[in-house]
């Protein structure tokens, strides 16, 4: 019996989709497990080095002191349709405590917008609480977790307009105040 071409083609397709997984399985099995993502702007985890990061994001980069007694690393990074940098913040031990995505924009209503976008988005995956309906000209919002906090928060003054969405390590999180 011989099969016609887009029989064997098909054939060879399914071959490759069930050869692929195999294929790929070594690829995983490099680090152990490396854990989840820290922040859903960034593949790299709590887990991740220096070195890590650095070979991940490559050589872009701009430092400063970071709040945790480290370095930040800076990269422009894209999110939401949205460019801006996400950061990288070290403590001095150099282990990474915070992952943090920002912009600024000319028009406030643009940062609004992506607030509502954003903590709705966390809502959505953390909590299921319903944003508030106001709009303050500074505002932020935590939300406590043992995987780490997260912050959102957007400045609006006339010289700046800026939001941050920043995803804490569990050792640097807080407990909410009572």
């Amino acid at each position: 019996m011989q099969l016609s071409k887009q029989s064997t083609k098909l054939l060879k397709i399914s071959f490759l989709f069930l050869l692929l997984p195999a294929l790929l399985l070594p690829l995983g099995c490099g680090k152990g497990n490396p854990g989840s993502p820290a922040a859903p702007f960034s593949d790299v985890s709590w887990d991740d080095s220096l070195e890590d990061i650095l070979s991940y994001e490559g050589d872009g980069y701009s430092t400063y002191a970071s709040v945790y007694g480290g370095t930040c690393y800076t990269y422009p990074k894209a999110y939401q349709e949205r460019q801006g940098t996400i950061k990288y913040m070290f403590d001095g031990e150099e282990r990474l405590m915070c992952v943090a995505w920002a912009c600024s924009a000319d028009e406030e209503q643009e940062l609004y917008s992506l607030y509502d976008i954003l903590e709705k988005s966390v809502d959505d995956k953390v909590s299921g609480d319903a944003p508030g309906e106001s709009q303050p000209s500074n505002t932020g919002r935590v939300w406590y977790r043992e995987e780490g906090n997260i912050i959102l928060s957007l400045m609006i003054t006339s010289d700046l307009k800026a939001l941050q969405y920043a995803y804490l390590h569990p050792d640097v999180s807080s407990q909410p105040r009572e």
